[in-house]
Parts: C-alpha cells; structure tokens; sequence
C-alpha cells in the first residue's frame, strides 16, 4: 500500500504540472501570436506550437491559443493556422510511423512547413521576402527559447537556483509576452508596464544591482511594442537602478525609491501625449508590498545564487556539524566500550601460598613416611607457610609438627618451597603492575569518552559565527585605528567570544582592542590568549562574566648569565577558567628551564583539550616521565581559578606552601607530594577553596620559601596595599638579602 500510495502521489503531481503546462502553451500561444514582425509575419504562436511539441506537451492547446489570438486581433493569419495544422499532423503521423522521433526530426519538419506557406503569405517584393527570412530566424531562435523555458517551467519546483543564463531565457520570453499585450491599457495605466515594473522590482531587491541587466531584458523588448517605448525603457532603468542602490535595506525602501524615481521623471520629463509610467508604477509598487515574505524568500533564493550560497552554505554547515557531532559520539561511545577491556576483576588467588604448598607436596611425592607427615594436610600446610615466614626473618628453620623431626627431606621440601614462594611473589607483583596499567588505561580511555561526548555536545549547541557582529565591529576598529585582517564571531557555552587577527606589528594591543571592543558591543571583554605569527597577530577575546584576576611576577636566575630554571605561565579559557602554574625543574639553567616549560605545557593542553580534572595530573606525571631521558624531575604548583563561582583548585606537586593573603591575614595552604616526573604512583595534593574579592594568593619556589620560611608572614604583612608586581619584587629582595642558593621566582595573582 505504501509502495502504491508514493506512486500514485507522484502521478498526481505530474498531472498536475503537465495540465498547468499546456494551459501556459494556450495563454502563452495566444498573446504571443500578436507579435507581428513587419505586416505581416507573426513567427512565436507557431513557435510555441513547435516547442510545446518538442517538450511532449500536447500542441493542440498551442494551436487553440493561436487561433483564438488571432481572430481576437482580427487578422486571422491563414498561412500561419495551415503551417500548424500541417506541423501537427506530420508529428503525428511519424509516431504512428516509426517508434521514436528525434527532437532535430521535429524541428525540421516545423521549419519545412513554415517555408512551405511563405510564398502565400508573401509579395514577391524585396522588403517582403527580407520580412519572412526574419520571421523564419526568429521563429527558430523562439522555438529553442520557448522550449528551454518549458524545460524550467516544468522542474521549476526542483530548482534551486537560477542561474544567469537561464534567468535570461525566462525574462527574455517574459518579454516577449509583454510585447504580445502591448496595447491592454486603460485609464492611464498599462497591464505590460506593470507587469514589467513588478518583474524589474522583484529582480533589483532579490539580486541588487547585479539584477539590472537581466531586468532591462523585458523592457527593451516591450519599448518596440510602444510608441513612447524609448522614454519607458529609460525610465524603467533609471527606477529600476535607484531602487537597486536601496535594496539592501528592505523592501520599502527599494519600492519607495522606485516609486519616487518614476515620479520625479514623470513631472520634470513627461510628454503632452499618454504616458503610463507613473500610474504603472503605483500599481507595480502595491502589488508588489503585499506579496508574502515567505514568496519572497523562495523568489530570492531562486534569483540571486548568492543567497542561496549563503543559505546552502548555513544548511551544509549545520549537517556537517551534525555529521561530525555523529561521528565524535560513536568515537565516544567505542573508547567507553574498549576501557571495559582493561577493567578487569582482580584474581583472589593467591599464588604467594599456592605455588610453595604445591612444591612442598611434589617433594614428599616419592617418601613413604608422607602418610604421617601428611595426616593433617592443613596443619602440614601451616607448618611450611610458618617455616617461610621464619626464613624471610633470618630465624633458624627446623621441622614443625606435624612434620617427621628427622625428615631426609626437610631441606628439599623447604628449598622447592622457597623457589616457588620467590616466583610467585614476583608473578604477583607482575599481575599487580599489570592491574595497575590496565586501570590506567581504562580511566584514560574513559575520560577520552567523556571529553569526545562533551565535543559533540558543542558541535551541536555551539554557534559558530554572528554576521551582526562581525559587520559592525569591522568598520567601527578600523576607524579607532586598528588594522582588522580577519574577524571572527562565535558563541562557546552560550558567551560571545571573538578571534580578531591584526597587523604584525600590533602584538601590544590586546588590552586596547578588548576596550574598543567592548565600548562598541556595550559589554566588558576579556582577552583570553595572544598568538603571534607572521601574517599578523590573533587575539581571542570572550564576554566577561563573574570575577577578573591579575597576575604579577619576579623571578631571579641563580647565576646572572644563565637561565633560571623556574617558569611561570598562565592559561585563559573560554567560559570564564584561568589557570596559572609554577615549575621549578631540578637544579638550574636550561636543562631546569626545559623541564620547568615541559610541565607546565602539558598541564596547559590538557586543560585546553578539555581532560576530565582527574586524569590531568596523573597524565602531566607519567608523560614528563616518559619524555625525560634521564632521571630529571620538576616541582608543579597549579591553581585552577572559575571566575564565574570563584572556586579554586589548588594543586601541588612537591611545591612550597601558598599564602592566601585576604582583608590583610595570612593563610597558609599547603599539602606533602612528590614532584613530577619521578615514579608513576606520584599523585598530587589537591585542596579547593574558594576565593573572594580582593584576594591574592602568593606562589614561591623553593629558592625563596626556604629562605624565608616564616619570615613570608611578616614580609606578606608589611606590603598590605602596595601593588602586584611591587609585592613581587619585595619578596623577591626579602629572600636575596638572606643569601641566594637557587633560582627564585615569586608569583602574585589576585581576585579584581
């Protein structure tokens, strides 16, 4: 039924296009029959009649419209209704003929009847015989016309766009029929010019400019068909260019400078005779305010190819959005699958009792005196575990009942025992670590699981430009002096974020285009992340939401003319995270330094990848462990900041203790760990607090912390009220004045 019911409807629906088309070759036959080339040669009724035919549409509804056409202008042309007769009947007659009739067949049969009614239609006279050449080229070239629009007019709703040509095959015929009813006028109003004028307002506002020629098409055609054709064509340009220089603003106004135009031509160039410019125009202009937004829409994407690139290029993006989200969930959901490989149940044997018991009983195998000995086989099981726990201590080893006291193979039973008991400790401690791999594994392919379904959730949700701010903010930088290369409006998390690339030698002016970005959009701006490069320098910026944090430093290296081996760095996310980080790599100098930026650059892309919070510690450890090729390890110092809720993750990787300094107290956060890059069971200390206006939190390495000690208090203390970076150099001077010993490096950051 379903298969039947589909059928059915697209039969409908091709009866109903072919019966819409052979009324169009009737209306179409009609008027186009009046077109009179000379005095007497009308060559498009016929002309329809062979395209109707060539496009299988049936050409008795042509030949109907001709011949009422013609006797409703009262010169029935008798050649032209033979000539279409005889056409008619020979098509037919060659499909009853042969089983498939060309369409280059077709149209030289039409030709061979048209020529064949010339010499009736004729005087043997020069201009006669130049005026049915003419109509013969014109009667070709309108076949092939007609029958391209046909083609159009019968896939027009598959059509998505129109391209040039085709618009001016069909503006061309539209001509064609205006020119056909160039005498239906009354009461200073003329039904072609309006035509005329709605087909011309409907091109400027869907294609702008780029409509002009294509709209001029039908009003040159039509100004033969009318004696004050020049002062129309003219006319019609002139309007149809001032309505095309407003049309990006609307509707109204295209239509009001249009209808302005063809007023003012009117009072300051109008003629003594009729003229149908004005009243037209009215009209045109009316007709054309109430045709619904949704037709214009459809007529807009159909004209101008660049709407539909714009909208075909909106609707790719979003299935390429959702094609990608698609793709990122199976990945998502296939890394979950492959992490419940490596979760495995742990085995309750015990190989550390099993392996020994079962050598101890191989050795008593061949012994007859096994029976005694074995009477008891857990007590006898007991006494060989005792025995070995007794060996592994250095106490003496004798037999234990109910073991025979003077067993020949006592040393043998304990020697097997032990070997096995050495093996299976190792094989345990082998399963162990394999365990621990494979949970490692499976956390890790977990968090990647849940990272990739997080990214499909932006793909989908994210916005990933703004049109209207982009526009706006381009023209406005450029006139406060900035040198826009590329602008870039996009929404993450529902926040308005930009990516705004400036000349080269702007790398400075981040602070200065986040102000002149946010005066302009009316919000505070934050700027995110600097990327120099050498085509220019990119800014992100983000709307600014919740709290601001500075951040000052001072470090001092602990030979003058190398390296410190400290580094300091500070990452800004969008949705409102910041997170700063200390190293202080092992020893000094460029090795340190290294080792100090490796730490802090993994711990920044796996916050910027977005890595579950508790996978991105254990991974900075156990990947500096795997980039180092020496034993080199760093002390980290992290504080993962929302400035949205004010929430603060301290993290410390064998780093000095933090000082939280608010409304002038002293606070000492501080938490025991192993540094980075030593053993892969390092974990960090991880406190959370929660941070307040005002607040400022102080990150020393261990080349200032140790010298100060509980002096930090005091010096923290006496610098109330000075400034970031002055705190910082204080401190610094403060551990220097006690004798430097290690690179030292001081970081300030506080809460705005």
């Amino acid at each position: 039924m379903g298969y039947n019911g589909a059928m059915n409807r697209k039969k409908q629906g091709w009866n109903t296009t072919k019966h819409i088309l052979e009324l169009g070759t009737f209306l179409g036959s009609l008027v186009l029959c009046r077109v009179r080339v000379g005095e007497s040669c009308a060559p498009f009724g016929l002309a329809a009649m062979a395209a109707a035919e060539l496009m299988n549409i049936d050409p008795l509804f042509a030949g109907a419209g001709v011949l009422i056409g013609a006797f409703l202008s009262g010169e029935p042309l008798w050649g032209v209704m033979i000539a279409a007769a005889a056409f008619v009947l020979l098509t037919r007659l060659m499909k009853i003929m042969l089983e498939e009739v060309s369409v280059s067949a077709r149209m030289l049969v039409f030709l061979l009847c048209e020529i064949a009614v010339l010499p009736f239609e004729m005087v043997l006279t020069w201009r006669s015989c130049a005026y049915a050449m003419l109509s013969l080229a014109m009667s070709a070239v309108a076949v092939v016309l007609i029958s391209r629009c046909l083609g159009l007019l019968r896939h027009g709703s598959r059509l998505c766009v129109l391209q040039e040509p085709e618009q001016l095959l069909l503006f061309g015929l539209w001509g064609l029929l205006l020119l056909g009813m160039g005498d239906f006028a009354a009461a200073g109003v003329s039904l072609p010019v309006v035509l005329l004028d709605a087909g011309v307002l409907l091109l400027v506002e869907c294609k702008g400019p780029a409509g002009l020629g294509t709209g001029i098409l039908p009003a040159a055609l039509l100004a033969f068909g009318l004696e004050e054709g020049a002062a129309l064509l003219g006319t019609t340009a002139l309007c149809a260019l001032m309505g095309s220089l407003v049309s990006d603003y609307g509707r109204g106004f295209t239509t009001g400078a249009f209808l302005l135009t063809a007023a003012v031509l009117d009072t300051f160039l109008g003629t003594e005779g009729e003229s149908y410019a004005l009243g037209s125009a009215l009209i045109a202009c009316l007709a054309f305010l109430v045709v619904p937004g949704e037709w214009m829409d459809r007529a807009r994407l159909l004209l101008d190819s660049r709407s539909f690139s714009d909208k075909n290029g909106a609707g790719a993006t979003g299935r390429l959005r959702e094609r990608m989200a698609l793709e990122v969930e199976e990945t998502a959901r296939l890394c979950g699958a492959l992490s419940g490989l490596f979760d495995r149940e742990k085995e309750e044997e015990s190989f550390v009792q099993a392996w020994p018991l079962g050598a101890a009983h191989r050795v008593c195998v061949g012994c007859e005196g096994r029976v005694l000995c074995q009477r008891d086989p857990a007590a006898f099981d007991r006494a060989v575990l005792h025995l070995l726990s007794a060996y592994d201590r250095g106490d003496p080893v004798r037999p234990l009942p109910p073991m025979d006291s003077h067993c020949k193979f006592f040393r043998e039973i304990m020697t097997a025992a032990y070997q096995s008991y050495n093996q299976a400790f190792a094989h345990e401690a082998g399963l162990r670590r394999a365990a621990e791999q494979n949970a490692y594994m499976s956390r890790q392919l977990c968090g990647v699981s849940s990272m990739l379904s997080l990214l499909a959730v932006r793909l989908r949700e994210d916005r990933w430009g703004d049109r209207r701010v982009e526009g706006e903010l381009l023209p406005y930088l450029v006139r406060k002096g900035f040198a826009p290369l590329s602008l870039d409006a996009y929404y993450t998390g529902g926040r308005l974020c930009l990516s705004v690339c400036l000349g080269p030698r702007e790398e400075q002016a981040g602070e200065a285009l986040a102000a002149a970005v946010g005066r302009k959009l009316n919000r505070s701006m934050r700027l995110i992340r600097t990327e120099p490069g050498e085509a220019g320098t990119r800014f992100e910026l983000e709307a600014l939401r919740g709290m601001e944090v500075k951040m000052a430093r001072a470090s001092l290296p602990e030979q003058a003319e190398e390296v410190s081996g400290d580094e300091i760095g500070e990452l800004r996310m969008p949705c409102g995270r910041v997170v700063y980080a200390v190293s202080d790599g092992m020893g000094s100098g460029e090795e340190a330094n290294r080792e100090s930026r490796a730490a802090i650059g993994l711990l920044f892309d796996q916050f910027r990848l977005g890595v579950e919070r508790e996978l991105i510690y254990e991974n900075v450890n156990r990947l500096l462990i795997a980039r180092a090729e020496k034993e080199i390890y760093a002390t980290l110092d992290a504080a993962s900041i929302d400035l949205v809720t004010g929430e603060a993750e301290m993290v410390k990787f064998g780093a000095p203790p933090t000082c939280l300094v608010r409304a002038g107290n002293v606070r000492t956060l501080s938490g025991e760990a192993l540094p980075c890059g030593i053993v892969d069971e390092a974990r960090p200390y991880i406190r959370r607090i929660r941070l307040r206006q005002r607040d400022r939190l102080i990150f020393c390495t261990d080349g200032v912390y140790d010298l100060l000690g509980k002096e930090l208090e005091l010096e923290l203390k006496r610098t109330q009220g000075a400034s970031l970076q002055q705190v910082a150099e204080d401190l610094l001077a403060a551990a220097r004045r006690k004798g430097q010993r290690d690179d030292m490096t001081v970081m300030v950051v506080e809460v705005a």
